[in-house]
């Protein structure tokens, strides 16, 4: 039975390498990605036929969706399939590789990332102030700033800490694109193995491990196309692994202020983190050393700011996307109904959201009680609420904002999360057609991903069970 199970892990290996052929096929060929279609137009087929680009939409996102399938089966017949750790550490850096050479498909974001942190590097330029086009429009001929694509009229929209990680990274470059793509490939792919193995020493299980290591949507997202995210990731598990393993509220502090450097989402994890802490001193000194210890995340964020700082809107930069909207519950809301009627929902979701995020932070802040995985439960809560009903813009990965705190959700939540990163791929069948809108095809996607995820955990998982434990959930708090 052990050795029919293992037969998972080389289907899974199979799998991969089919998906990474198209890349290593592109490289072998061309030997640059200067101008490459940054939606991977070999593997999309963006051909005038309808029908091979169909075909080619239904095959890749097949083998994407049988990746997913083995990646469950693995999860659960881990210790049947593996001996002991080590195994489980080669077969991820062998994995994680081959997603590495894989170039990106359905993103071209790194390119901007490259793009603008070789404004620092190479041309001494603010990326918060000045933009690709900006030098571009002086009639300088850059390799990497050629490649920046359609993002080359926008300024930096991420923390400094990023943009400081990014500088560093493209200075390896020498000025070639190709180079760059790699350098930061390389990054992630280091990183990756080693938030591998975090989640492994937070919960002490490899299925844990597992779960984070062979994620299709962190594999595609995060080493295929290279978001940024995965730093975000990393900050926001060693803030975790120092507070819950080594009770180290300093580093954890540092690691908060570093994550929220990257980007502002994770401020939504810091309240919870730091009442968990401070759980066994008196209220009023809790709140007191909550509030002291917020601040000091405050003062390490400004103090990456201040490298680049000409004046206050270098603050406001990464809310630039909030006045954006694409892909989201918002979105489909600003095509379906009046515009006014949109305007004005939108108006009141930042501020609700708010408000019910402050009155949940104040009521553990004031429990004489304080269990973690009731804090983490809460805070994954906020977060989904946060992703799907209040950013205007949505992207797929941001699912992965969920994952650092997946070991603290009930089953049914788990799976739910999970059933959102496997399936996140199948409303990126309009973007393998010839023609259309990405904005317009892919208007529904949040929508889409959370009622097939809903479905899955209605057949598989019980879904009425899950909202009854919610329901229940809410009204223990509340009494």
């Amino acid at each position: 039975m052990k050795k029919t199970k293992k037969i998972y892990i080389y289907l899974i290996l199979l799998v991969t390498i089919i998906l990474c052929l198209p890349s290593i096929i592109y490289l072998i060929k061309n030997q640059t990605v200067n101008q490459f279609d940054s939606y991977y137009t070999y593997t999309l087929a963006r051909t005038d036929n309808i029908i091979i680009s169909i075909i080619s939409a239904v095959v890749v996102i097949g083998f994407l969706l049988i990746f997913g399938v083995l990646y469950l089966l693995i999860i659960k017949n881990e210790k049947s399939i593996f001996k002991n750790i080590k195994q489980i550490m080669l077969f991820i850096i062998i994995i994680s590789a081959l997603f590495t050479i894989m170039l990106p498909f359905l993103s071209s974001d790194i390119y901007y990332y490259i793009g603008d942190s070789w404004l620092s590097a190479k041309y001494n330029q603010n990326p918060y102030y000045v933009t690709v086009a900006d030098l571009q429009n002086q009639g300088i001929n850059d390799e990497i700033l050629n490649n920046t694509g359609y993002w080359k009229n926008i300024t930096s929209v991420y923390g400094p800490l990023y943009n400081i990680i990014s500088e560093i990274l493209v200075s390896f470059s020498f000025g070639s694109i190709t180079i760059a793509l790699f350098v930061f490939k390389f990054a992630s792919y280091l990183i990756h193995v080693l938030n591998s193995y975090l989640m492994y020493k937070i919960t002490k299980s490899r299925k844990y491990m597992l779960l984070y290591a062979l994620n299709p949507l962190i594999l595609i997202e995060l080493l295929s196309n290279v978001h940024n995210d995965i730093y975000l990731l990393l900050f926001m598990l060693l803030a975790i692994y120092f507070v819950v393993r080594k009770k180290n509220i300093y580093f954890s502090i540092i690691f908060l202020a570093f994550s929220v450097s990257i980007k502002y989402s994770s401020l939504l994890l810091v309240p919870f983190i730091l009442i968990y802490y401070f759980k066994d001193k008196t209220i009023p000194k809790r709140i007191l050393l909550c509030i002291i210890s917020g601040l000091g995340i405050i003062a390490i964020v400004i103090m990456f700011y201040m490298r680049y700082y000409q004046d206050y809107t270098i603050f406001t930069n990464m809310l630039a996307q909030g006045n954006k909207y694409s892909q989201s519950i918002l979105s489909f809301l600003l095509v379906k109904s009046n515009r006014s009627i949109f305007e004005l929902i939108n108006n009141f979701v930042i501020p609700i959201f708010i408000a019910l995020y402050g009155i949940n932070v104040l009521i553990f802040a004031f429990k004489k009680k304080i269990v973690l995985k009731q804090l983490m439960k809460e805070y994954n809560f906020m977060m989904l609420i946060f992703i799907f009903l209040v950013l205007s813009t949505f992207q797929k990965w941001y699912v992965l904002w969920l994952i650092p705190t997946i070991m603290y959700q009930n089953k049914y939540m788990r799976k739910f999360i999970l059933y959102l990163t496997i399936t996140a791929i199948v409303p990126s069948f309009g973007y393998f057609l010839v023609e259309g809108d990405p904005y317009m095809l892919g208007i529904s996607y949040s929508m889409t991903m959370l009622f097939i995820s809903l479905i899955l955990l209605l057949i598989n998982g019980n879904a009425y069970k899950a909202i009854k434990e919610r329901i229940k959930g809410l009204d223990k708090k509340y009494v």
